[in-house]
């Protein structure tokens, strides 16, 4: 059966999303159908999107009320319940700061699972997370769970039945009043979930370890060395990740991910500037395919450029 991968591309540049989209386009374009949800993205982008055979889905304005970290997985369910039957495992992640290095799923899935990419350090030992925890379950769930493993919510993935129990119980957790709201929710209800048996509800958790898994999430001790044109896990190791996580907190890996998913020798193509969102945009854009002067002149282009709708391009 085919695979679904998904992921929320709001108010992002082309530039930002080029190493996700190119890279899991080249890695899983064969077996998997790739959503992206859009929203505030310029003409440039979608047309980018498209080139790479992105299906992509317009954010209704409904969901505009919360921010999307948590209504992702309320469009996740729309997703599965209109196309579930189709696939037999999901993945759905960041965009912003992932790239592939193989096919996510090479074959079907054998089991029910869900799947968890495991951090290099302890709940306690990282100040965000401890903090997350204390916050919105409370000093009683820290204190039991503060030596369990970090467990990243920018990359959960598995069997689709499982995937779609998952995310209803996700949306249950991050309504329910008897847990504090803080700016980052799914982080530590994703981990709490899990260490309290919340979920799944059927089948096991895959855990994806940097020495073992096909998922690598490197943002903590960036644990990985470079051999060639590939990532291995952990330093010195063995290990060639699927996919890797966090790559953009290493600035010794903006080189590599120049070299394996983005265009080589960009060409400032006006079409990319005139209706970006913002003057950061537009800057950060232009410094980094070398050409500053062309900041000024896109800035007064972007201030006179009347913004796209949105479209709907996968019915």
């Amino acid at each position: 059966m085919k695979k679904l991968i998904m992921g929320v591309v709001k108010h992002y540049w082309w530039y930002k999303i080029e190493p996700y989209y190119v890279s899991c386009s080249r890695f899983n374009g064969g077996n998997c159908d790739i959503v992206a949800f859009t929203k505030d993205l310029s003409r440039y982008t979608r047309d980018k999107l498209k080139e790479y055979h992105i299906h992509c889905v317009e954010i209704p304005d409904h969901y505009e009320k919360e921010g999307p970290i948590d209504y992702r997985y309320g469009l996740y369910i729309e997703m599965l319940k209109k196309k579930g039957g189709d696939y037999d495992q999901v993945l759905f992640c960041d965009t912003r700061d992932v790239f592939f290095q193989d096919a996510m799923f090479k074959e079907d899935a054998a089991e029910e699972y869900l799947g968890a990419a495991v951090e290099s350090g302890r709940i306690c030992d990282d100040d965000w997370n401890s903090r997350w925890m204390r916050e919105r379950f409370g000093e009683e769930a820290y204190e039991e769970l503060k030596e369990r493993q970090v467990l990243c919510a920018g990359t959960i993935w598995g069997s689709t039945e499982v995937i779609s129990s998952f995310c209803r119980k996700m949306l249950e957790v991050l309504a329910d009043p008897q847990y504090n709201y803080i700016d980052i929710n799914d982080q530590t209800s994703w981990q709490y979930m899990i260490y309290k048996g919340m979920v799944p509800e059927k089948g096991k958790v895959a855990y994806s370890t940097l020495k073992y898994g096909r998922v690598a999430t490197i943002g903590n001790d960036g644990d990985y060395s470079v051999e060639g044109d590939k990532l291995k896990t952990p330093a010195g190791g063995v290990n060639i990740p699927a996919l890797v996580h966090q790559w953009d907190r290493h600035k010794d890996l903006y080189p590599f991910v120049a070299k394996e998913f983005r265009e080589k020798n960009p060409k400032i193509r006006w079409e990319r500037y005139k209706d970006y969102l913002s003057l950061k945009d537009i800057a950060l854009s232009s410094y980094h395919d070398g050409h500053l002067l062309n900041m000024f002149i896109a800035t007064a282009k972007y201030m006179l450029a009347k913004k796209p709708k949105g479209e709907r391009l996968w019915k």
